[in-house]
């Protein structure tokens, strides 16, 4: 039987889709790309890592054959690359990487379960020396909370709210303006390492909290610039614990 040449077996791997991707793609090499990819993997714990066969891989690695529209698919979605780039070599452009960035963290999120909690943004909690509000007690919107974070906090989002603190006398554990998660079941002062939302008329502290003979005790973790505050126990009486602060949200900015 007359051999092939060249042209006619690279017709016919391409009839077949076995054509290795450095013969019809733009920079480095398929093979180098996914080398990039294993790491430090073993080939055959890669292999099984994206569902295929180990001989495959190695076909791949080279340059034997070039992998099926779903394999590429298989390959990208395992190691979390962009398909553009695994097929041709290409970097995607800032708006392609932007929408698919955004489209895998849009899927993830669903993934993991998202609860949307009451937030509460125009109550001055004071992480100072004290705030006015005038009765705010409606929520003013939702904040998304991972139902994996909450779950690992041991709460409920239908006992949360969310607030945002005013002041540095909580730092470094809380910083001027930090989201805090605030657990509304838990509003009884339990140990001194608590820190707790403490309303005393239209006051609102985030404190720690420590229960004495002859009152209450609001505690500053920031104690170089801020003295406790004493509550005598007959006006303690007033005081009531909205609820335990369960998560801090720190601004990068």
């Amino acid at each position: 039987m007359q051999s092939l040449t060249e042209q006619q077996k690279e017709q016919k791997e391409r009839s077949i889709g076995t054509v290795p991707f450095d013969k019809q793609t733009k920079g480095t090499g398929f093979s180098e790309r996914l080398k990039k990819m294993i790491g430090n993997k073993s080939g055959r714990a890669f292999a099984k890592e994206v569902g295929i066969s180990y001989s495959t891989l190695h076909n791949y690695l080279t340059n034997v054959s070039s992998p099926t529209l779903d394999n590429l698919i298989a390959l990208a979605e395992a190691t979390g690359v962009d398909m553009k780039w695994l097929a041709t070599g290409e970097e995607p452009t800032t708006n392609e990487n932007f929408i698919e960035k955004a489209f895998q963290r849009a899927g993830q999120l669903l993934q993991e379960g998202i609860s949307m909690i009451n937030g509460y943004p125009s109550i001055n909690v004071s992480a100072g020396f004290g705030s006015f509000n005038e009765g705010v007690t409606q929520p003013e919107g939702q904040e998304p909370y991972s139902d994996a974070l909450l779950a690992s906090l041991g709460v409920k989002a239908s006992n949360c709210g969310v607030f945002w603190a005013n002041g540095t006398s909580m730092a470094p554990t809380i910083a001027d303006n930090d989201q805090m998660l605030v657990d509304f079941s838990k509003n009884e002062v339990k140990g001194d390492n608590k820190i707790y939302l403490v309303q005393n008329g239209e006051s609102v502290w985030v404190k720690r909290v420590k229960v004495k003979w002859e009152g209450v005790e609001l505690i500053s973790d920031n104690k170089e610039e801020f003295e406790p505050i004493t509550i005598s126990k007959e006006d303690a009486q007033n005081l009531q614990i909205i609820g335990q602060v369960v998560h801090i949200g720190h601004s990068l900015i």
